[in-house]
């Protein structure tokens, strides 16, 4: 396969087309945001509670208490 068949056109090599993220990517890099802000701020119980739930929109086996 031609990879200039590949790539969009207009786009040089090395450039990147811009995409809107799927509607679960955007909730996920949301809540990155808030996650960070809550670490910045020492708030401990909402990094946990932001953490866990990226972690369920991820798929991701929830840790144990403790």
């Amino acid at each position: 396969m031609d990879p200039t068949l590949a790539q969009p056109r207009g786009l040089g090599s090395g450039e990147l087309a811009m995409v809107e993220p799927s509607p679960r990517a955007a909730v996920v890099a949301s809540l990155a945001g808030t996650l960070s802000r809550a670490v910045a701020l020492g708030d401990e119980e909402a990094a946990r509670v932001v953490h866990e739930a990226i972690g369920q929109l991820l798929g991701l086996p929830v840790a144990p208490e403790g």
